[in-house]
């Protein structure tokens, strides 16, 4: 599936204050959009400038196009919307 690129800052979620200069880390959260859907992802692999998600949730839309929760996923850090962090 191709991920829109952000045009402008990503937002950031988590346990004020957020440190939003620390690199994405692995088991963090990212929201990914494609067209008028979004899903969330949970990072499994950021070493590099293409990360790896796992699907951990999905509107009833998208199931229907081709994703389903714990499907593996492939973006960059320009198209994740809202990144969740860890701490």
């Amino acid at each position: 599936m191709q991920w829109d690129d952000v045009n402008g800052p990503r937002s950031f979620f988590g346990k004020a204050p957020v440190d939003i200069y620390k690199p994405i880390e692995i088991g963090e959260t990212a929201k990914l959009r494609s067209n008028r859907y979004e899903i969330k992802v949970k990072i499994v692999d950021c070493q590099s400038e293409f990360m790896k998600g796992e699907v951990i949730e999905v509107g009833s839309d998208i199931e229907l196009e081709a994703l389903i929760h714990g499907d593996m996923v492939d973006f960059t850090s320009q198209n994740i919307v809202t990144l969740y962090r860890n701490s």
